[in-house]
């Protein structure tokens, strides 16, 4: 079920649970308010939400309860968060630690409950959330006096941190026992030592007080939806929907993809039947893979031709006409799109997607356009038209955040170097000094340009081969 994302009030808190772990609603402020606004009806489904089977979700949703019960600061998180760490009890992420610290007392017993279910070498994040409660009690004292023997600075920073001052003498014992040589842990207990203090304020053992948990941060405002984890019948089905955003989201998924004949079919008729001027441009941009086909390709060139289609439009069927630069009414009409600011960074892409030589020279003014898509669309342009002559200026924009993806694409496209199988390791490795270090996933873009750089010169790819 997709639901109108701006109508998520009137829907029931366990329907925006359940679309939003099928992929079919986006995780933004809108998912947050149809929930955090409404306390009395979402709590009890998100609790009951996190005790169902969640395996067979398409999305994960364990960021969101837990992000979502801290909101609340509820003991009722308690149950949820006690066994997401018991799942993974070595890998926990802070968010679900904090939480429960922030709960406090109420932890207490489940947390007890847990940390004598686990081996002593996977139980270390328990005793941390334990100690970090700071809840005095005799069994938290003897899980973490016990510890000391498994591991020793740990534990003793845990004690330094929880605070009661029975430890002192265990402490002092550790102490005498080290010799000269372990100066440094014999110090840190010391430090453990003074600060146990034998009679311990009310603030001493309350929870360590932190900066109020804030989610709003964590999510854009406006999402799209997690179209790549959908199948194409569902993406196809969402071509119809009623909400013109979620049908603009589910053809821009078809993009760059080999169409069916129902998903080109439906995608022709979105794109000269739909209400919607951005639904209809994402339509043609996505045919751009069906223009050998006689039928599309008529309706394409027919809507080309019609003087009052609307800008917009008319870049996004520009785009997808962008295999059909041979034909001087595309080109002209790229080109008259250009001299248009608003829709140029949709002319350059349409140029670049193009490789037509006409369009050589309109790329390397833009690397420093003041509007953002426009740089990009210049960058894929320099890259695709080998512009070696721009690589230092593409080489700067690795530093810019926003662009530095586009500019390690376009340098490995551009970089001159012979293009034959037995060169790409060598250029991945000058990339990846050029860049000063690569990502792990920025590693993944730049083998996708250079196997792209021998496809286009008529060659094998090389990396995609080694993966498979």
């Amino acid at each position: 079920m997709f639901l109108d994302p701006d109508k998520l009030p009137e829907a029931a808190p366990s329907e925006i649970l359940d679309a939003a772990a099928k992929g079919h609603l986006a995780l933004d402020h809108r998912f947050l308010h149809a929930l955090l606004d409404r306390p009395a009806e979402a709590l009890p489904a998100v609790v009951a939400f996190a005790e169902r089977d969640r395996t067979e979700d398409i999305v994960d949703l364990a960021p969101e309860l837990i992000a979502l019960l801290r909101s609340w600061k509820t003991p009722e998180a308690v149950p949820f968060l006690v066994r997401y760490i018991g799942e993974d009890p070595e890998d926990v992420p802070d968010e679900a630690v904090e939480a429960l610290v922030e709960i406090g007392q109420p932890a207490l017993e489940p947390l007890l409950s847990l940390y004598g279910e686990l081996d002593e070498s996977e139980s270390g994040e328990v005793a941390f959330i334990l100690a970090n409660l700071r809840t005095r009690d005799e069994r938290v004292l003897k899980v973490l006096l016990d510890r000391l023997e498994y591991d020793l600075s740990d534990t003793v920073l845990l004690l330094g941190i929880y605070g009661d001052p029975a430890a002192r003498p265990v402490l002092e014992k550790a102490a005498a026992e080290l010799d000269d040589s372990a100066r440094e842990i014999k110090n840190e207990i010391a430090e453990a030592i003074e600060s146990l203090t034998e009679e311990p304020s009310a603030a001493a053992t309350a929870p360590k007080e932190t900066e109020p948990f804030d989610i709003w941060p964590l999510y854009p405002k406006r999402a799209d939806l997690p179209l790549d984890l959908l199948d194409e019948d569902a993406r196809t089905v969402l071509l119809r929907h009623p909400v013109a955003e979620l049908r603009a989201a589910a053809a821009n998924s078809f993009f760059n993809q080999e169409l069916t004949e129902l998903q080109q079919r439906t995608l022709l008729e979105t794109a000269t039947q739909d209400d919607s001027v951005t639904v209809r441009a994402r339509a043609w941009e996505a045919l751009t893979s069906a223009v050998e086909d006689a039928e599309v390709l008529e309706k394409m060139l027919a809507a080309l031709r019609n003087s009052e289609l609307a800008p917009e439009e008319r870049a996004g069927l520009l785009v997808g006409l962008a295999p059909e630069a041979d034909r001087n009414e595309v080109r002209t009409a790229i080109v008259q799109l250009y001299e248009n600011a608003e829709h140029r960074a949709k002319a350059l892409e349409a140029m670049w997607r193009s490789l037509h030589p006409s369009f050589h020279g309109y790329f390397a003014k833009h690397l420093d356009d003041p509007d953002l898509e426009t740089r990009r669309g210049a960058l894929w342009g320099v890259g695709y038209y080998k512009l070696k002559s721009e690589l230092d200026r593409v080489r700067r924009l690795f530093e810019d955040e926003d662009l530095r993806s586009d500019a390690l694409f376009a340098y490995a496209l551009a970089m001159p170097a012979e293009v034959s199988r037995g060169r790409m390791k060598g250029l991945l490795a000058r990339i990846e000094r050029d860049a000063h270090g690569l990502s792990e996933l920025e590693e993944e873009l730049v083998k996708a340009a250079l196997d792209e750089r021998l496809m286009l010169a008529g060659k094998e790819p090389v990396f995609a081969q080694q993966e498979d």
